[in-house]
């Protein structure tokens, strides 16, 4: 990596110092549009960036930033791994994928994954930890323990004035994770996961002329026999549109339009409840692509997420929900609808479960399981945490408490006689560890995120005193947290991931490698234990799929087919790469920084009829 100077980020709050012509144009500051802008700057193309919000970063920025890299290569003797292309494309391509899936951009991505990890780390200030994290269908031919890739930490201060203009993360995290992030809860001066992704992609462009502009929409792409030739922007106080014209293409990496209720409606169903992405997923692409003849390829797919939102809880004026992952992993709880049914294996992955919750009723059309309630008893409530709250702490007001099931039926709007017959069929079998119904705890991934404690057991403070081991993780977090951001800003400065690599790899195996053989009792137990609660869980999406159909260089094809000369698609905003198959974690933002990646360079290549 070089050193430089990083130029500014400039908000189009009039549209001033908007360039007329550059040679790539790349819409959206995402992961995808972020690399595709460093891919094409770094083969010597003028780059502008166009970003709809105030903040860059889309969401990203506010994900854990994790890669599913497959074959990546890093640390395999301190993971005690090892994987090949082979079983990665076995992975993929199973389950029928095989017939729907395009080979040819599969094995692009298969091939391009590690080399694009690579890149990253050669060309900004990030590094790349990989950890043990099953995928998310851990229980098929090819699956693996060992393809996410974690954001090390990122130095805001090489970004300067710009560090202002990422969007910051937003509350989350899991009840309990093998991953040791409690630690890092009093981090200062330092970024961590998609934050950092995003510093770090962010400072590399600025780095190397990237011109980004922010509160600038494009609403138009223009053409002419010849392909795209330029973008109609809006924005600003006046509202005045402007063009710029470009000589190479146009890069769309917009992400999804689950912020759209009329395309949602259209699409999907029915819109979304709630949101767990931020503002700005309008489905411009989407809109722009279809006005140049682009085909469109799996607009009815997202990348589904249950979520809560908890009253008072915004990201830039508008309520964004909590994501619910591992939460309903653990014992003691379970997920009804509002006939009091279970309806899925809770312990599923995110995506994998707001699928089934989404799916309309073949008879009527309406969506049964959209809205859920997580149930859970005493049990839970003393030995968790859950949304913010200490085990045996103080619950928001979002949280439903009654002495009875029956009670807590009442309040909540659901049948009372369904949940109690429920509770009554599962709280035998989940006692012996059984759930002969959805199979829970039957997977790796499933069993990785229950309540084990792998090296003491019975004896650890989580099992006999977790509020007092919850607060002492916290006291813990707090008083290393200054130090640790300051040595850790230091380490991320200096920029030599294999030596950080080479410490906390090992460290980090040796915590989380044991969870891999958890026993399926982790995540089963009666739920028999009043008081009782209940938590409403909405279906939501992190993104929806759907977008222009795009082939192995990221180039958009028409409904015949053919290649729209200088037109691109990454991420969310196009490609749909696996077509809604999770592979997982990270395995969206990885489709968005291979195929960025790839239609960055393409673009930068790219030969024009008058050239």
């Amino acid at each position: 990596m070089k050193n430089g100077n990083a130029s500014g980020v400039v908000g189009a709050a009039s549209n001033v110092g908007l360039p007329t012509e550059v040679d790539v144009v790349v819409i959206g500051s995402g992961g995808s549009g972020l690399i595709a802008a460093l891919a094409a700057a770094d083969e010597n193309a003028s780059v502008l960036v166009l970003e709809a919000e105030e903040l860059v970063g889309g969401t990203t920025a506010i994900s854990g930033g994790a890669a599913w890299v497959p074959n990546h290569g890093y640390s395999y003797d301190a993971l005690k791994a090892s994987d090949s292309l082979d079983d990665a494309r076995t992975y993929l391509l199973g389950q029928g994928r095989d017939a729907v899936l395009d080979p040819e951009i599969v094995d692009t991505f298969l091939d391009t994954a590690p080399q694009v990890a690579r890149y990253v780390e050669q060309e900004t200030y990030l590094s790349w930890i990989p950890v043990c994290w099953p995928d998310y269908t851990s229980d098929i031919p090819g699956a693996s323990n060992f393809r996410a890739l974690f954001p090390g930490p990122f130095p805001p201060q090489v970004l300067g004035e710009n560090a202002e203009l990422v969007r910051p993360p937003k509350k989350s995290g899991m009840a309990r994770n093998p991953l040791p992030l409690w630690m890092l809860n009093g981090i200062k001066g330092s970024w961590l996961a998609g934050h950092a992704l995003i510093g770090a992609l962010l400072e590399g462009c600025l780095r190397k002329g990237v011109q980004v502009r922010t509160r600038a929409r494009a609403t138009q792409l223009l053409t002419d026999d010849h392909g795209i030739t330029g973008v109609v922007i809006s924005g600003g106080t006046d509202q005045q549109e402007q063009v710029v014209h470009v000589t190479k293409g146009v890069v769309l990496a917009t992400g999804g339009f689950e912020g759209a209720d009329d395309l949602t409606s259209k699409h999907l169903g029915a819109p979304f409840s709630v949101q767990v992405s931020p503002k700005g997923h309008h489905g411009d692409a989407v809109r722009m692509v279809e006005e140049v003849g682009a085909d469109l390829v799996a607009i009815d797919q997202a990348w589904w997420m249950p979520g809560i939102q908890v009253p008072g809880e915004e990201m830039e004026g508008r309520p964004i929900s909590r994501l619910v992952q591992g939460e309903r992993a653990l014992p003691h709880t379970i997920m009804v609808n509002a006939r009091g049914e279970r309806f899925a294996n809770e312990a599923l992955s995110y995506n994998d479960l707001g699928a089934v919750m989404r799916e309309p009723d073949p008879v009527t059309g309406e969506m049964p399981n959209a809205t859920a309630w997580m149930i859970f008893d005493e049990f839970y409530h003393q030995h968790y945490g859950f949304l913010g709250a200490a085990p045996g702490g103080q619950y928001p007001s979002i949280v439903v408490s009654a002495p009875t099931l029956r009670d807590l039926a009442v309040r909540c709007g659901i049948d009372p006689e369904g949940l109690e017959r429920t509770v009554g069929e599962f709280n035998p079998e989940a006692a012996a560890g059984r759930d002969s119904r959805f199979n829970r705890g039957t997977t790796t991934f499933e069993r990785f995120f229950g309540d084990h404690n792998t090296f003491l057991g019975r004896y650890s403070p989580n099992s006999w005193a977790p509020a007092k081991a919850d607060s002492a993780r916290r006291l813990i977090a707090k008083a290393i947290g200054p130090i640790a951001g300051r040595v850790m800003g230091g380490v991320a400065k200096a920029h030599n991931p294999d030596r950080m690599r080479k410490v906390i790899v090992p460290a980090l195996t040796k915590v989380m490698r044991p969870s891999l053989e958890n026993p399926a009792s982790g995540t089963l137990g009666p739920v028999d234990t009043p008081p009782y609660y209940a938590v409403k869980i909405e279906a939501s999406a992190i993104g929806t799929i759907g977008g222009p159909r795009t082939d192995a260089r990221g180039r958009v094809l028409n409904t015949e087919g053919q290649v729209i000369p200088g037109l691109y698609a990454a991420g969310n905003a196009g490609g749909a790469t696996t077509h809604g198959f999770y592979g997982g974690a990270g395995g969206t933002i990885v489709l968005g920084l291979v195929f960025g990646y790839l239609a960055g360079r393409d673009a930068a290549h790219r030969e024009t009829a008058t050239s």
